[in-house]
């Protein structure tokens, strides 16, 4: 599938900030989650993934909000398989069977986009198990960068353990709907809970 995968100046200079970033050097995959359900954390994980994808020769995608998936719907594709599959067979050398790819209309570089799958009771346990684990490992070894998109804090933790695979986490912040000290309460939690933060995005400034 071809889609011109060029974006916004405002990714690109996000993209830059995260790959020159001092106190992070050297990132391969980050996450990121929310304060609040509706702060527009997909929106900005598909766009990032985008202007990576413009940059990088191969870059994935992952939708790991399980319960409430967004992913597909920015890119106008079906939640048939996904996430959840791959690691329900452990097939992760065949990813690209899970995955959408979208070629760069201007080189090679592909986006691949893994949607959530099936809908899963207590995805924590999916997300925290060792099976998670390999399943990143091959991705690492496979991807130039990969990008995760989180549920909010709000809506559950599985974006802790996430965040202990990948080099970093940002924390999207909506102005609109996220009160200061919420936004600082999730900050200390997700340090607190191991998470690597390198950085937050004020977004919904309108």
């Amino acid at each position: 599938m071809e889609r011109n995968i060029s974006s916004s100046s405002a990714y690109r200079k996000l993209r830059t900030n995260v790959e020159y970033n001092e106190k992070h050097p050297h990132m391969h995959s980050i996450c990121l989650t929310s304060v609040n359900h509706g702060s527009g954390t997909t929106t900005v994980a598909c766009e990032l993934a985008t202007a990576f994808a413009a940059n990088r020769p191969k870059v994935l995608l992952i939708d790991c909000d399980i319960n409430k998936p967004m992913v597909h719907e920015c890119f106008k594709i079906q939640n048939e398989v996904g996430l959840t599959e791959i690691l329900d067979k452990k097939d992760y050398v065949n990813y690209e069977k899970y995955t959408s790819q979208f070629k760069d209309a201007y080189s090679d570089n592909v986006l691949y986009v893994m949607c959530a799958g099936s809908n899963l009771k207590h995805p924590i346990d999916l997300l925290s198990g060792q099976d998670f684990k390999e399943f990143m490992n091959v991705m690492k070894s496979e991807f130039d960068f990969i990008i995760i998109d989180c549920p909010s804090l709000e809506d559950s933790s599985d974006v802790i353990p996430v965040s202990h695979i990948v080099d970093g986490t940002i924390l999207v912040i909506s102005l609109l709907e996220t009160e200061k000290k919420l936004a600082k309460e999730s900050i200390e939690r997700l340090k607190r809970n191991g998470a690597s933060i390198v950085g937050t995005i004020l977004n919904k400034v309108e």
